[in-house]
């Protein structure tokens, strides 16, 4: 992806996976962000923890949700997050924990073109999750 990326988690282990496979992101804890999101500029790309996007005011979780490409980073139940926050074209899920795979289709769906916002299926991240679990892959405790 071009342009600016701003990852933010609760976790600094999942901020420091972000950074190694995102070089050019740059890494914020929560209050980091909540610094940034008092100045004007916004990047192309957030990679976010659920939990620190439901904190957010009503104000600041729509001007970041109207970013070219979200990625919610989550260890909430699937069902326990609002549709209003998932639905839109330019966002997608990734549930934790999560496997390399979903983790590959998460990179490239940030890494796409401009041209393409919307993924393939309109929750990939989630997809596959489903698709891991019914196979009989753990599900694992939630962050």
């Amino acid at each position: 992806m071009r342009g600016t990326i701003w990852v933010t988690d609760r976790e600094p282990g999942i901020r420091l996976l972000f950074g190694e496979l995102l070089p050019q992101a740059d890494l914020l804890d929560p209050a980091a962000l909540i610094d940034r999101l008092d100045h004007p500029e916004r990047p192309d790309a957030l990679v976010i923890d659920g939990t620190q996007l439901l904190e957010l005011t009503d104000r600041q979780r729509a001007d970041l949700l109207a970013l070219p490409r979200v990625l919610i980073c989550t260890g909430l139940s699937l069902t326990s997050i609002p549709m209003s926050l998932v639905a839109g074209p330019g966002v997608s899920v990734l549930a934790k924990p999560f496997c390399v795979e979903d983790l590959e289709v998460a990179m490239e769906w940030l890494r796409g073109n401009s041209a393409d916002l919307a993924p393939p299926d309109p929750l990939p991240a989630i997809a596959a999750t489903r698709r891991r679990r019914r196979a009989g892959g753990a599900a694992g405790p939630a962050t």
